[in-house]
């Protein structure tokens, strides 16, 4: 029986290819003169066996790849370019990209207000539970999307999420890439099923590469079309398959789905040993496809005439918009920042284990560096206070990688839909990120300060609790760059270690700044924040103090005499005692913002 067909806006793809030319090799097609169409409401799975290029085709179907010269999407009549159809359309990763602390409504709230700034509130409580109800997530709306701590939604929950909170979005078109990878036959039918019934409802042409598919969850599509190498090697109803294979001579059986016998006859690898048809040779899939063109043209399927529109109008996406519209940067940062909060608030990975690391410190060194006094002996010991908080503090901000990590492969997919830029995403991080690496940096020097009995003066409490944090600031914003670069844990870790094992070096404490070699001072000394964060730190704590000498002298040259050493007296030996707290802050301020900067630009290269 031939499942009815909705009518509304046609959907054309004409001549599609796209070739790529591998170094030393030859023009390769991976995508040869593809051209179909689709209405409003039809559900189109593609298939083909690995490497016939399905992958390739949705992300030329979709705008994320362009195709060769010659080729042309329209809607309606109308010229789609790429970037008006990812306006119209919303495309769903075959990884599941969600913040692991957020519930299922949250996470869909949140999409549905990124994708429409002029959405009131009940509009968007109304929309989100309606998406819950047609997904089957009314069970699980308010329980945790889950994080390796903390279990949450099952896989094929995560699946309706994730689809969720494209179908939240009103997409006229909504692309999934395998979207039953990783599921069950029930959890994958449940899925297909849950979209399919929302596409019909609501208009929506659904494209999807699917693997390996049960009969029913085949059965939910209204559309099929199998590659091989490339080509298009069917197109048509799911239901007329069967006809179509035994039209070519395949003999279909009873118990195994013609897309099995299909798939059989197109791949190509196995082709010399296949027990269904022996005489199938290396030329299966050109007579395949040439038995396809010509059961296309005897086809008497008929088609709905689609109705121009007038090519000077805008297209116009489901909610009344406009393609093109300008982004509202501070809008999408306020609602980035609300979320990142929330997220930071809960997710261990983010900061809480790097307090209780903190907290440990603070400990460790009040119960090692306890008690140093006023005498002159311990100086050094203080400097190396100073300069352990700097550089091991910093190099803790690695703890905050993973937690990044998910919020890029999240930011990936939301700024590939079209929902935001990379500009608002820094601004909110960097936003986001003060208060909890202020209140970080406030409770290990909390802990250790007057363990330790440094300066208890109280501005010199101040000053070194926000010295302190502008270099913690600075080094998350040095670990961020890189895990942006580097979207992979280890090789971020590896990277952010070194770097801060070089500034390490050439800080001017392990070595003296004068005689580093005149390179490594001119250049890379001056940019370290390192050095700048140790010297304010030294001077916060030392001016004002006075030390008593022992009986063998002074440790360094004294202003007062040989039974006395000011704080000020150390500073200037070591070069560091006429820095102004002002500049020097004013210096860390500029390095966090470079390195913000740089994130931004390392985004836009992601994206």
């Amino acid at each position: 029986m031939t499942k009815s067909r909705p009518s509304g806006s046609i959907l054309e793809f004409s001549s599609l290819s796209y070739t790529v030319k591998p170094k030393k090799t030859q023009i390769k097609v991976l995508v040869d003169d593809i051209s179909f169409s689709m209405r409003g409401g039809d559900m189109l799975a593609i298939m083909g066996p690995s490497g016939a290029g399905k992958s390739t085709l949705l992300d030329l179907l979709s705008g994320r790849k362009r195709f060769d010269t010659g080729g042309k999407v329209s809607l309606n009549g109308r010229t789609v370019k790429p970037k008006d159809m990812k306006a119209l359309s919303s495309f769903v990763e075959q990884e599941d990209a969600l913040l692991g602390t957020l519930t299922a409504r949250e996470t869909l709230r949140f999409a549905l207000q990124l994708s429409n700034p002029n959405a009131k509130a009940a509009f968007v409580e109304e929309r989100v539970s309606s998406v819950v109800e047609m997904l089957g997530l009314d069970a699980c709306a308010d329980l945790p999307i889950g994080t390796p701590y903390g279990r949450g939604l099952s896989g094929g929950q995560k699946r309706r999420v994730s689809i969720g909170c494209s179908l939240i979005t009103y997409p006229r078109i909504l692309y999934l890439d395998e979207p039953t990878s990783g599921l069950d036959s029930s959890a994958a039918k449940e899925v297909v099923s849950c979209v399919a019934a929302l596409a019909r409802k609501e208009g929506i042409m659904v494209l999807a590469s699917i693997h390996q598919p049960s009969y029913s969850t085949l059965n939910e599509f209204t559309d099929l079309v199998m590659l091989s190498r490339g080509r298009m090697c069917y197109h048509g109803p799911v239901e007329k398959l069967d006809v179509f294979l035994s039209d070519f001579g395949a003999e279909t059986l009873p118990f195994v789905p013609p897309t099995d016998i299909a798939m059989q006859l197109l791949n190509t690898d196995f082709s010399r040993t296949n027990e269904m048809d022996p005489q199938d040779g290396p030329d299966t899939v050109q007579r395949f496809q040439s038995h396809y063109l010509e059961w296309k043209s005897r086809s008497l399927a008929s088609e709905t005439a689609y109705v121009p529109v007038d090519s000077n109008n805008p297209i116009e996406t489901v909610e009344g918009g406009q393609i093109g519209r300008i982004p509202k940067i501070w809008y999408h940062t306020t609602i980035l920042s609300r979320r990142m909060a929330m997220n930071y608030s809960r997710n261990l990975l983010a900061y809480g284990i790097r307090a209780a690391m903190y907290a440990g410190m603070g400990v460790m060194l009040a119960t090692i560096w306890i008690r140093l006094g006023d005498e002159a002996s311990t100086i050094n010991d203080r400097l190396s206070v100073h300069f352990y908080s700097v550089a091991f503090l910093a190099f803790m901000s690695v703890a905050g990688i993973p937690g990044f990590l998910e919020e890029r492969a999240n930011f990936e997919k939301e700024t590939a839909n079209g929902l935001y830029g990379a500009l608002p995403f820094v601004l909110a991080n960097s936003i986001v990120t003060i208060p909890f690496l202020f209140a970080c940096s406030t409770l290990f020097v909390l802990i250790m300060y007057w363990g330790i009995g440094l300066n208890d003066d109280a501005s010199a409490v101040f000053r070194y609790i926000g010295f302190l944090f502008l270099s913690i600031y600075v080094a998350e914003s040095q670990v961020l760059v890189v895990a942006a670069l580097l979207p992979i844990f280890v090789a971020a870790l590896a990277v952010s270690a070194f770097l801060n094992g070089f500034w390490m070096s050439v800080g001017g404490y392990f070595i003296r700044a004068i005689n580093l070699p005149r390179f490594w001072y001119y250049s890379f000394h001056w940019m370290d924040y390192q050095k700048y964060a140790f010297e304010l730190l030294a001077n916060s704590d030392l001016r004002g103090l006075e030390f008593r000498c022992g009986a063998t002298g002074c440790p360094y040259p004294s202003s007062v005499g040989p039974d006395r050493l000011l704080g000020q007296d150390v500073l200037d030996a070591l070069k560091i005692g006429d820095i102004n707290y002002g500049a020097w802050a004013g210096i860390l301020l500029a390095i966090m913002v470079i390195y913000r900067i740089l994130l931004w630009v390392a985004l836009k290269l992601v994206h």
